[in-house]
């Protein structure tokens, strides 16, 4: 397993959102974690911070557009 090593994040302030974080615990593929990892350390916040972003940001309106038969998005996925 291969692991980038980076000095540490910058930390959401607490309450950012208006409300508390909290531990979650999921399972992901390396590959998707390794590009968790990449746009942390791109954008100095922690992995739940980037996920918390792309949350926000409509990722999860995207994920339906993903065809797990195919590995592919069935539309545009990009967040861009």
């Amino acid at each position: 397993m291969t692991r980038l090593i980076m000095s540490r994040p910058e930390k959401a302030e607490p309450g950012a959102y208006g409300e508390p974080k909290k531990y979650k615990q999921f399972m992901i593929t390396e590959s998707a974690s390794l590009e968790v990892d990449r746009v942390a350390y791109e954008l100095g916040i922690t992995r739940s911070e980037v996920i918390e972003r792309a949350i926000r940001c409509g990722g999860l309106a995207k994920a339906q557009n993903f065809n797990p038969e195919t590995g592919k998005c069935d539309k545009n996925c990009s967040l861009e």
